[in-house]
């Protein structure tokens, strides 16, 4: 059977990707999408990328890593 590699890229832009956005008001519906990428979506992609021995990178704005220290010390470790 062939081997395929892959590698993977993760961008947490929670939050921070979504303030003033689109030159408008913040929207809270856009905040909450962030919140929930982050608070839902990183331990996801950890559990994941642990169960099939993936690795990854990510890269994190500090916004980001200011308002979400319990995922950001999630990936980390």
């Amino acid at each position: 059977m062939k081997e395929i590699k892959c590698s993977f890229g993760i961008d947490i832009d929670s939050v921070a990707g979504w303030i003033g956005s689109y030159g408008g008001q913040d929207s809270p519906s856009d905040i909450q999408r962030g919140v929930f990428a982050t608070e839902v979506g990183v331990p996801r992609l950890l559990r994941l990328f642990e169960k099939y021995d993936m690795k990854s990178t990510f890269f994190i704005p500090g916004h980001t890593m200011d308002s979400f220290p319990k995922e950001m010390e999630m990936i980390k470790s």
